[in-house]
């Protein structure tokens, strides 16, 4: 599991802030996919990884229901055809069962890259498109529901169809809580979990960003009256992020104790910085 820590959202914010400052760089909004992409690529690379995982263990002996429901829907539609009043069931059950057997096609496509057992990351799209035909499924199951239920007289009929169903839509539940935030299905909770840290991680690092950026021109001021003959190119660029976020933090986040930033700016800069970082930047922001 991944665990956010405001220490990593500055180290974030402090590599963002560089490589957007770096000379003939690219501007700030244009960089940041990229970023973020290499910052959460092993911890995106695991967690697609335990998805496409979990996706295969809930679609256990998902073939032989396709198969029976495939089986059942082929006897049973010429017998809607036939009937008078039960034409509006048909194309219900023609789109459910089609959407069932493209979840079946997605999910084949996923067992096949892993089972091509290569080093290569579970692509997001093939997760979000095994997602997004399951959400269509609920939605095609609900209207089958409703259809059919306006024909009670068919119930008999349609029993093993529907219980067959039954079985998928069980199934369909526990993959949609895979990535559901709002799911009480306690299977996966873990996941959720980690996909809520990434994105809150990310969301906390960029508004963190924005916000210094921002207010970059008063955070300059606030270093040229302790710096002599400050000036920004002059200043080593990791040196430069880490002032200029702490800068930030000393004058306009007043939630957090002026120690606590000095001593994490001081932290960074020595993972970060040249043998003479954090000596530099203790001296600049101790004279804010």
């Amino acid at each position: 599991m991944i665990m956010l820590k405001r220490r990593n959202i500055r180290e974030a914010a402090i590599q963002f802030l560089y490589l957007a400052d770096l000379e003939d760089g690219p501007e700030a909004a244009g960089m940041e996919e990229a970023f973020w992409q290499m910052i959460q690529e092993s911890s995106l690379k695991k967690l697609n990884s335990a998805k496409a995982k979990a996706i295969l263990h809930v679609a256990q002996g998902r073939d032989g229901r396709i198969l029976k429901l495939n089986q059942l829907a082929s006897a049973i539609q010429p017998e809607l055809t036939a009937g008078s009043s039960t034409k509006d069931v048909i194309a219900p059950l023609i789109e459910l069962v089609t959407q069932e057997n493209e979840l079946s096609h997605q999910i084949e496509a996923l067992k096949s890259f892993l089972q091509n057992k290569n080093d290569n990351p579970v692509p997001d799209q093939m997760i979000q498109d095994v997602m997004d035909v399951n959400h269509g499924l609920i939605q095609a199951r609900l209207a089958w529901d409703q259809t059919s239920s306006d024909h009670p007289d068919w119930a008999v009929k349609l029993e093993a169809t529907n219980a067959t169903i039954a079985h998928l839509t069980r199934s369909s539940q526990r993959l949609a809580s895979i990535d559901d935030p709002d799911s009480t299905i306690v299977d996966f909770a873990h996941l959720r979990t980690s996909s809520s840290e990434l994105s809150t991680f990310r969301r906390e690092t960029q508004e963190l960003v924005a916000h210094i950026l921002q207010h970059k021109e008063e955070i300059d001021a606030s270093l040229a009256s302790v710096i002599e003959n400050y000036a920004p190119k002059r200043v080593d660029p990791v040196d430069r992020a880490i002032l200029r976020l702490a800068t930030y933090e000393l004058r306009m986040a007043d939630d957090i104790p002026r120690a606590v930033t000095i001593n994490e700016a001081i932290e960074i800069a020595k993972k970060f910085g040249t043998n003479e970082s954090a000596r530099f930047i203790n001296g600049v922001l101790d004279a804010l």
